[in-house]
């Protein structure tokens, strides 16, 4: 799939799942910059790549080195944690928005991280937590917490990303942390702060699959020039 890709979003109406805890956490977001990108295949359960306090080049002049041994983020991106929402996701809140969107298109999931996963994935996005309006859903926070894990943990595992914490870039969906994703790769420092780029995408004039497509694809093509990857450049553009 090419990084051009659009989506035409079905008519959205109001959400709330059952067997969900909302949470809607308040506050004003210091968004500097939001954008995005795509190692390890299948469903196999490895350990978390998570920054240390000493990881200054992932975020240059923003890098909280205390905020990385924060009680809450480690609690938030241990590995178990993050398998769980990704079980939530998979298990629960996708079949349920399958049955409001239609299950058109939906590729093998046998590789949850595969590219043609996360196209499918994305692509329910406005469905879990827009309004009638097209506007982000307070109460489906705690659905966006389950894609923000699964779009960081996609980036760690195809495109050798690794989770930091910046704090000031949490809200309006998670309190006192902000998930984002680094890369040790990038000759620029690039990073991606997941919260801020998810606001963009739902809020966002086109639909959110678009947005995450161009921004991630970009994101991803600038690591297999950079790791020499013809085979996921081929997959990507596949």
């Amino acid at each position: 799939m090419s990084s051009g890709a659009s989506f035409t979003a079905a008519a959205k109406p109001p959400l709330a799942l059952a067997g969900t805890d909302n949470q809607s956490p308040s506050g004003s977001s210091n968004i500097r910059h939001a954008t995005s990108g795509l190692h390890m295949r299948g469903n196999v359960k490895t350990d978390s790549k998570r920054a240390t306090p000493a990881d200054h080049d992932l975020d240059p002049g923003f890098f909280d080195s205390d905020a990385q041994q924060s009680a809450d983020w480690l609690a938030w991106s241990d590995q178990a944690a993050i398998d769980d929402r990704l079980e939530s996701l998979f298990g629960e809140t996708l079949p349920r928005l399958e049955a409001v969107r239609g299950s058109d298109g939906r590729p093998s999931l046998d590789d949850r991280f595969s590219v043609a996963a996360f196209d499918w994935v994305v692509s329910l996005i406005d469905v879990a937590v827009q309004d009638e309006d097209g506007h982000y859903a307070a109460e489906n926070s705690d659905l966006a917490e389950q894609f923000i894990t699964y779009v960081g943990e996609w980036m760690v595992r195809r495109i050798e990303g690794v989770w930091f914490n910046s704090p000031g870039n949490g809200v309006p969906i998670l309190d006192g942390f902000g998930p984002a994703i680094g890369y040790r790769w990038s000759q620029e420092s690039a990073n991606d702060l997941l919260v801020p780029l998810f606001m963009m995408a739902v809020e966002a004039d086109d639909a959110p699959y678009a947005y995450f497509v161009d921004l991630l694809y970009g994101r991803a093509l600038e690591f297999t020039e950079e790791r020499d990857r013809p085979d996921l450049k081929a997959e990507l553009l596949s």
